[in-house]
């Protein structure tokens, strides 16, 4: 495991999302599209199936 020593918000969202049970492929990626911005009406239909399947792992 690497340790950063200034983590990106991409990095911060992505673990949170693994420490909560997605899968990191996934949770990399929606990261990403976390940290480029905080507007819901910004994402495209593609990253909103992305955000939602990385939420669903949360929930089980």
């Amino acid at each position: 495991m690497q340790l950063e020593t200034r983590p990106t918000a991409a990095s911060s969202y992505a673990r949170s999302l693994i420490s909560r049970g997605c899968p990191q492929t996934l949770a990399v990626l929606v990261g990403e599209i976390l940290a480029r911005t905080d507007n819901a009406m910004d994402y495209s239909p593609a990253e909103k199936v992305l955000i939602e399947r990385a939420y669903a792992h949360l929930s089980r």
